[in-house]
């Protein structure tokens, strides 16, 4: 009995503590976590910890814990930790307030301008003249697979009847490989070369990839199959190795299964600095073709380090994104550094209204005319 009375005593005084905590206490043993985590299962942390040095990231630390150490409330330390996590990588690693099903769910649309209602994220198609069609691709995320399917083969008479296509992924922050996979039927002039990627495999990466597709795709069979294959490749090494997502290795040489028989004659792809991600990994395969041209602005820069999966943090308030892949193009073909240059420069559009004239810009000149602005 006295053994009991002790074992209650003990729990009383830790959820006391734990009761005491201030939100500033809370995120602090957040952001202690975070750099130990990256270290062993992060796939560029180690890189970067070279690259920068250990006064760098010690400066970093420090200056985060004095940051989160004053902070009034969750919100506040969301911003410090997220800042920490941009001073290892500016994209693909990040610290996300909430549950795991909520963190998964698509980022949601951004307003064009203040005040106004955010636009919709669904691919769209548009008929711009009897020579040329706009296919509007706000993102990639696995969830719209199945509409940019739906919209080629809805509307396969209309593409197929026009030799000059504008893909515009101005704004597109990525999702999945997958979702674009249909367009590379229509544009590819042959064979794609891809450089793969490798796992790093440790037990929170092995146990990420059992969890992803509960959380960003219940009841798919391709994540499943990808997931399966993924936990496969990181059990056949040791913790802490690298392995093929292939068994056949990490470069292919890829040519579409049923290539369309009418594909346009020109293909301009419309890019800016929010192209991330998988729409990158777009960009790259894309500009294979003979027949496509990158128009606009540098991508963002967040591909060498992909397939990201979710850790919790202490507590529980919050998860750490971070990657569980790294391109094999690594490190004589770095994306990350300053993004994937354009084939031809448009200066950033200065409103709204300069933006949506890049399309009609773009139009003239596949349909002969130029480029140049109205105004000029």
């Amino acid at each position: 009995m006295k053994l009991n009375l002790l074992a209650l005593a003990a729990l009383t005084l830790a959820g006391a503590h734990a009761a005491a905590a201030t939100p500033g206490d809370t995120c602090v043993q957040d952001l202690r976590a975070i750099a130990p985590f990256l270290l062993e299962n992060d796939t560029g942390a180690r890189q970067h910890l070279e690259q920068k040095g250990q006064a760098y990231f010690d400066l970093a630390l420090a200056t985060a814990t004095t940051a989160a150490a004053g902070a009034a409330d969750g919100q506040a330390c969301d911003a410090v930790l997220e800042n920490y996590a941009r001073m290892w990588r500016k994209g693909h690693l990040h610290v996300k307030p909430g549950s795991a099903l909520d963190i998964a769910k698509p980022a949601p649309a951004r307003p064009a301008a203040p005040g106004q209602a955010a636009a919709s994220k669904e691919p769209t198609l548009r008929i711009l003249s009897d020579s040329t069609v706009l296919l509007t691709l706000p993102s990639f995320h696995g969830s719209y697979r199945a509409a940019v399917a739906a919209l080629l083969d809805t509307h396969r008479a209309a593409l197929a009847a026009r030799p000059n296509w504008i893909l515009d992924v101005r704004r597109n922050g990525g999702g999945s490989d997958s979702t674009y996979a249909p367009l590379l039927s229509w544009i590819s002039s042959g064979e794609i070369v891809r450089m793969g990627a490798e796992w790093l495999s440790t037990p929170a990466n092995i146990a990420g990839q059992e969890n992803v597709c509960a959380l960003l795709a219940p009841g798919d069979q391709a994540c499943a199959a990808f997931a399966a294959q993924a936990v496969t490749q990181m059990r056949s090494v040791k913790p802490g190795q690298y392995a093929p997502q292939q068994s056949s290795g990490t470069i292919s040489y890829m040519r579409a299964d049923t290539p369309e028989p009418r594909r346009p004659a020109r293909v301009a792809v419309l890019v800016d600095r929010d192209c991330a991600s998988s729409c990158e990994e777009f960009l790259l395969a894309a500009r294979q073709s003979f027949h496509v041209k990158l128009i606009g602005r540098n991508s963002y820069g967040a591909l060498d380090y992909s397939n990201l999966r979710l850790h919790a943090l202490p507590s529980g308030q919050r998860h750490l994104q971070y990657a569980t892949s790294r391109s094999a193009r690594l490190p004589q073909l770095q994306v990350d550094l300053g993004g994937i240059m354009p084939d031809i420069y448009l200066p950033p559009p200065k409103d709204e209204a300069e933006r949506a004239q890049e399309v009609l810009r773009v139009q003239r000149w596949l349909e002969g005319g130029t480029l140049r602005p109205d105004n000029i």
